[in-house]
Formats: C-alpha cells, sequence, structure tokens
C-alpha cells in the first residue's frame, strides 16, 4: 500500500474546507453590524483593537524563543526537526489569528440579528441569532483541524515513513529516528503556542473580569457589562483572546498530539521490527481518521448553522456533535475494513483482528461524547447541581463557593472512570497502538468541540455590546440564552481536552518507555519513585503559580476600576472610563507573568531526562497524570458550577430573587464572589495542565534517544 494517494485526497479534502471557511468569512463580513446610531461597530472595533494589542504582544514573546528552540532542536536532535517545530507553530499560529478575527467580526453581527429580529418569536429571534453566531464560530473550529492536518500531512510527505533512516543532528548516534522526531517537533510546536497563548490569555481574561466583577458588580451593582465600568472593554477582549484564541489552541494541541502519538507509536512497535506494510497502514489510520473527522465536522456544523426553528440552541449544538461523531465512526469502521481484513499476519495485541482499531477509536469517541455530557450534567444551567448552587447563595458566599468546590471533586470520580476503563479497554484489544488511536477518537472530529466552545464566548460578546450601547433589554435576553448554553458547551470542550489529554499521555507513557529502550516503570524501583513523586509535586506548584498570577493581576484591575470610580462623572455615566488602562495592565500581567508556567513544563522535562535519564522521566509523566487528570476535571465542573450558579440568578430563574430585588443583590454578590474563585480555576488552571502534561510528553518521546544514552547519574553507575 502506497500512502501518496492517502495524502493527495487529504489534501484536496482541505482545499475544499478552506475555500468554504473562506466563503463563510466573507459572508459573516457582509452582514450588518447594525444601526450606526447605536455605537454598536464602535464598540466592537474596540474590542477588535484590544484583542489585536495583546495578540501582537504575545508574539513578541513566542517569535525569539521558538527561533531559539527551533535551533536547538537542528544542531542538536535532527537537522530538520527545527524545522518542523515551526511548521507546527507557523499552523497554531494561523489558527489563532483567523480565530480571533472572525470572532471579533461575529459578535457584533450576533447582537445586530438579536436586534433586528427582537419583535418576532423569541425561538425564531433566538435561533437567528444562534445561526449567526455559529456562523463565526464553526470556522474556529474549522481551521484549526485543517491546518493541523495540513502541516502533519506535508511533514510526512517530505520526511518519508522510514523507521530505520538515521538522524544527522550532534547527537543523532542516539538512535534518533528522523520521522519520529520531526512529528513529535511538529506536536511541540502546537503545544508551546498553545502555552503562550492559554497561560498569558487565562491570566488576562480572569483578571479582567475578576476585576470587573468585585468591584462592577458587587462595590458598585452595575450590570455585567456596563459601560461605565473601566474594566468593561478588557473582560470583552478577555473572552476573545483566552476563550477563542486559547482554546483553539488548547483543542488544536490536543488534537495534534494524537495522530502523531499513533503515527510513532506505529513506528516505534512495527517500523523497528522490519514490518514494512504493516507500518504503512498503522501510519495511514490515523491520516484517514483526521480527515473524516474533517470531513463529518463539517457536515454537522453546516447542520447546526441552518437550522430554520429550534426551541433551544444546545440542542442545535449538541446534534451537531452527535453528526459528527456518528461519520468518525462510520469512518472508522470503513477505514479499519480496507486497510486491515487483507493483511494475512496482525499483531499479536490485535485481539479483534481487524476490527481492533475501529473499537479502539470507538471506545475514544464513546469516551469523549460521555465526559462531555458529565461536564454538563454538573455545570449546565437546568442541572439539578446548578439549582442546588443557588439555594447556597441564599445563605452566603462561603456556602455558594465550598459546593461549587464539593460538586467538582465529586465529579471527578465518573469522568476519570470514563477515561480509564475506556483506554484499559482500547489496550486490551489494541495494544499500546490500540491506546493511541482510542485517543485519536476522542478528537477526531475536533472542530465541532471546538466551534461549540467559540460559540459562548462570542454570544458573552454580543450581550457585551448590546448592554454596552443601551440596546432594548429583549436583546440581552436572546444573547444571554446563548451565553448560558456556550458555558455549558465550554464545559464540554473543556472534558474533551482533560479527557483527550490523559488518554494521549498514557500512550505517549507507553510510547515514551519503548522510545527510550524497552524500558519498564517499576513502581518498586527508587529512580521511578523520585520521578512519580516529583511529578505529583510540581504539578501542584504549577496550578498553585497559575492562580497567584491571576490573582496578583486581578488585584491591580481592580485598584485601577476603584481609582477610576472616584471620578464621580464616571459613575454617573457623564465621563467615559479609561478603558485602555485596563487593557494595558491586563496584557502587561499576562505577558510577564507567563514565563515562569512555560518554563517549569521544558525545564522541568529536560533536566530531569539528562540528569536522572528515562526510568526518572518516566515516574514524573506517570505523577503527573492522575494528579493533573482529577485536578483539571476539580478545576473545570467546580469553576463552570460556580460561573453558572451566578448566571441563574442574572436570568431572572431563580423565583423571588429576581434582579433589582434586596434578596436579588445579596443572594446575587454571595454568587459573583464565588464565581471569582471559579473564574481562575476553570480558565486558567485548568485549561494549562493538560498543555503542560502534553508538553512533558511529546518532549520526552522526542529526546527519549537522548536521554537514554546520555544523562549524569549513567557515569556515577546509578
Amino acid at each position: 500500500m502506497q500512502l501518496g494517494p492517502i495524502y493527495y485526497v487529504s489534501l484536496v479534502v482541505i482545499a475544499f474546507v478552506g475555500a468554504y471557511m473562506f466563503r463563510e468569512y466573507q459572508g459573516v463580513k457582509r452582514l450588518s453590524e447594525g444601526p450606526k446610531e447605536t455605537g454598536m461597530s464602535i464598540m466592537a472595533e474596540r474590542i477588535r483593537e484590544g484583542s489585536k494589542v495583546f495578540t501582537k504582544s504575545i508574539f513578541k514573546v513566542i517569535v525569539p524563543v521558538a527561533i531559539g528552540i527551533a535551533i536547538l532542536l537542528s544542531l542538536f536532535v535532527e537537522t530538520a526537526g527545527g524545522l518542523a517545530f515551526l511548521a507546527g507553530l507557523i499552523c497554531t499560529s494561523i489558527s489563532v489569528i483567523v480565530g480571533m478575527s472572525v470572532g471579533t467580526y461575529t459578535n457584533v453581527r450576533a447582537t445586530a440579528t438579536a436586534l433586528a429580529n427582537i419583535d418576532e418569536d423569541e425561538n425564531v429571534a433566538t435561533t437567528r441569532t444562534v445561526n449567526t453566531t455559529l456562523k463565526g464560530s464553526k470556522i474556529c473550529g474549522l481551521i484549526v483541524h485543517s491546518t493541523s492536518v495540513l502541516g502533519l500531512i506535508i511533514v510526512a510527505m517530505l520526511s518519508g515513513i522510514d523507521a530505520t533512516a538515521s538522524g544527522h543532528g550532534i547527537l543523532s548516534t542516539a538512535a534518533v529516528i528522523p520521522i519520529a522526531t520531526r512529528l513529535t517537533a511538529y506536536s511541540l510546536g502546537w503545544s508551546v503556542v498553545a502555552m503562550f497563548c492559554r497561560v498569558p490569555g487565562g491570566i488576562y481574561t480572569k483578571a479582567a473580569d475578576i476585576g470587573a466583577d468585585l468591584i462592577g458588580k458587587v462595590f458598585m451593582h452595575f450590570d455585567e457589562d456596563d459601560p461605565r465600568n473601566p474594566a468593561s472593554i478588557a473582560d470583552q477582549v478577555g473572552d476573545n483572546v483566552n476563550d477563542i484564541d486559547g482554546n483553539q489552541a488548547d483543542l488544536g494541541e490536543s488534537f495534534t498530539a494524537t495522530p502523531v502519538t499513533a503515527i510513532v507509536t506505529a513506528i516505534n512497535a512495527y517500523g523497528l521490527i522490519g514490518n514494512p506494510e504493516m507500518l504503512t497502514i498503522t501510519v495511514a489510520f490515523p491520516i484517514i481518521m483526521s480527515v473524516a473527522g474533517l470531513i463529518s465536522s463539517l457536515i454537522g456544523l453546516i447542520y447546526a448553522s441552518n437550522v430554520k426553528i429550534s426551541k433551544s440552541p444546545k440542542s442545535q449544538l449538541n446534534m451537531s456533535m452527535f453528526i459528527a461523531a456518528g461519520g468518525a465512526i462510520v469512518a472508522s469502521f470503513i477505514a479499519s475494513l480496507l486497510l486491515f481484513s487483507n493483511q494475512p499476519t496482525l499483531p499479536t495485541e490485535f485481539k479483534l483482528g481487524w476490527a481492533s482499531p475501529f473499537v479502539s477509536t470507538v471506545c475514544g469517541i464513546v469516551a469523549g461524547v460521555l465526559i462531555g455530557f458529565i461536564a454538563q450534567h454538573f455545570t449546565d444551567l437546568e442541572s439539578k447541581w446548578c439549582i442546588l448552587a443557588t439555594e447556597k447563595a441564599k445563605q452566603g458566599s462561603a456556602l455558594y463557593a465550598s459546593f461549587a468546590q464539593a460538586a467538582g471533586w465529586i465529579s471527578c470520580f465518573p469522568e476519570i472512570a470514563v477515561v480509564a476503563i475506556l483506554s484499559w479497554l482500547a489496550w486490551l484489544i489494541g495494544g499500546p497502538y490500540g491506546q493511541a488511536v482510542m485517543a485519536l477518537g476522542m478528537l477526531c472530529f475536533v472542530a465541532q468541540p471546538i466551534s461549540a466552545d467559540a460559540f459562548g464566548p462570542i454570544s458573552d460578546n454580543a450581550g457585551g455590546i448590546a448592554e454596552g450601547c443601551h440596546l432594548p433589554p429583549k436583546v440581552r435576553v436572546i444573547t444571554d440564552k446563548n451565553d448560558g448554553t456556550g458555558n455549558s458547551t465550554a464545559a464540554v470542550g473543556k472534558g474533551f481536552a482533560i479527557g483527550s489529554a490523559a488518554a494521549v499521555v498514557l500512550s505517549q507513557t507507553s510510547t515514551l518507555m519503548k522510545a527510550g529502550g524497552e524500558l519498564v516503570l517499576d513502581l518498586l524501583n527508587g529512580n521511578v519513585m523520585l520521578g512519580l513523586l516529583l511529578g505529583a509535586g510540581l504539578m501542584g506548584t504549577f496550578c498553585g503559580l497559575l492562580a497567584k498570577y491571576t490573582l496578583d493581576a486581578a488585584d491591580d484591575m481592580a485598584a485601577e476600576c476603584r481609582k477610576q470610580f472616584k471620578d464621580q462623572d464616571v459613575v454617573d455615566g457623564k465621563k467615559e472610563p479609561d478603558y485602555k488602562a485596563c487593557i494595558k495592565i491586563a496584557t502587561e500581567n499576562a505577558i510577564r507573568k507567563m514565563i515562569t508556567p512555560v518554563a517549569l513544563a521544558v525545564g522541568a522535562t529536560i533536566f530531569l531526562g539528562l540528569t536522572f535519564g528515562m526510568k526518572t522521566l518516566g515516574g514524573f509523566l506517570s505523577g503527573l497524570i492522575p494528579v493533573g487528570l482529577v485536578g483539571a476535571i476539580y478545576f473545570s465542573n467546580a469553576g463552570g458550577l460556580a460561573d453558572n450558579g451566578k448566571k441563574r440568578f442574572e436570568a431572572a430563574l431563580v423565583k423571588g430573587y429576581e434582579p433589582g430585588t434586596e434578596l436579588y443583590n445579596m443572594a446575587h454578590d454571595a454568587a459573583v464572589v464565588g464565581d471569582t474563585m471559579g473564574d481562575w480555576m476553570k480558565d486558567v488552571v485548568a485549561v494549562c495542565i493538560d498543555i503542560f502534561m502534553k508538553i512533558v510528553g511529546t518532549l520526552g518521546i522526542m529526546l527519549a534517544p537522548i536521554f537514554a544514552h546520555y544523562y549524569f547519574f549513567q557515569f556515577l553507575g546509578i
């Protein structure tokens, strides 16, 4: 079998999707930004410009760091490794820049759609607004998916799948396999940009959000996006730089790691034992599934964005997920049948024969969907947990925040059980390769969850523009309904990212040990236990640092808001606040505070590998997984519940506590205080944990042959 035809068909599909995205992007820009006299376009331009300022600041840091990493990879590891790393970085950068642009153009058009339809039936008006929002958000998902696959195919085509080739770096004598190194370097490029987008993006948006909430809502009792609040524009900008750009980079990095891990697993499992035919088809399968997932996501998103009348935005988005997942299952069956059924000899670990890759992939798809629904169960606006949380808020912020944390802890076991059981099942029927394609199954239709996630911040921006421009209250009702749905879809997206990260890193650990020389992780071995405990401890420190940096930045933002509110003209709305001062504070804090968390992930991996060798590094990764997985689920669901509990009050869903009443102010203040805890939990810490784990796993696999041959304690006989 030849990979050439698969590559060419994939490129044709990507070109078609690219043409579709361009058409849809132009369609978004042709939509109305609303009546000129409302000032909607002016406010949207402020959000757009603030987002551009942040993005430019981030890339001023990313570019020199990336060039340095690329040079080191090319000199010491593998000659073309640096170029592959830059390819990943460029693909990620294109994705986040396009996503930011689309988000900042779509938000005001969603507001304009709601305004133009306020006299229509509420379901009709909501559906039309959903369709406008999805018109932009689906581009955010499709651009990530298509650029990831495009870069993967280019690196694979130019490198060739040859497991016996020799590397040409200074340390190439350490059994470096060029194609494996280049693919992991490509994945690392995505991971680095994801970390650089997620950490500062999260600090930026939560500094603005917490500062705006504490001073604007609690101290001044302003509404969510009152234009008198100096941090309101920075808050809106944060929705784009973190909830769109950061999420795109995060889920895109998770997705990119899955086919790369599957291919590298195949190279180590089948390429090195002289089975070229098996190597070819096991490389072809993840590429086919990645492209098939892109097609099924496109179909699901086209359906969702063209519904005529829907009673629930959530039902539209869920249906698009079912279509995307269903298409991926069908494609997996066909690909497994065609690729593996005619092989006279399959690996002994393929317990179900040709169907092993298919069933393993389905395990991943089922795991992704189940994790999404579990996250919804604990965080959705209408869930019993959210209703119970609002009851606690009536008794004060301490009970409200504590209840959200309790629910977050309770949610850990069901999500972890899903990942553990289905990952074990995939390993049982397909070995390490089955475990790798299980992770691929979770994200092979990644365009859909990214699109559904981007739906939330665009809707949030739309509501902010409606309030900032003093539009009729019904406009905000429509946008808030979509925003509430967006919070649930965001929880689903985080569930996909967290669950897939666990599956990927489990697979990476197995591949890491094989790449390091067929090592076994024995927990009774002191080197392994050292790494395990260090990994568990460092994960806790990583989370704590992110929380501290976010709260420090929020404190600076709150101080600026207090200072501006000393001007009575600002409080009375007679004078426009200094929005740029808040944007500057958020940007400078985000850039300054992102260095340490990024350095921890890369530095710890290299230090442990070069000092203690592969067994300690394998233990380190094994320590990161359980602590990171529990932490990510807890932080994500506890934070999501705290946020949606607050929104139940704001949406007038709590009887007797309607907005404007004294009881509302008391309970809502408690929920806002609880939400400030939830903000840094779900939008900073939870979303950075999985990137931390995958950077360690990807970097470890890439450098495993070097760590296996050159480490300090080797010379001491330890």
